[in-house]
């Protein structure tokens, strides 16, 4: 009985962890100016961020030609 409620309770806080992960903002724009450090991005749409918040950037991979 406790192994069941032990996997029911991981399970519901799994799932909980994900959802959270799911809500993440995902804003799209272009790369404006690099200079020593800082980056400034011009934002396509409507996406509510605030100076200075912390952000993740994911670059797109550049295809590599074969023989």
């Amino acid at each position: 009985m406790h192994k069941k409620l032990t996997s029911l309770a991981l399970a519901i806080i799994f799932s909980l962890s994900l959802a959270g992960v799911s809500l993440a903002a995902k804003c799209k724009g272009t790369v404006e100016s690099v200079e020593e450090g800082k980056v400034i991005v011009v934002i396509d749409g409507k996406c509510k961020l605030k100076p200075g918040e912390a952000v993740t950037v994911k670059t797109k991979k550049k295809a590599i030609e074969g023989c």
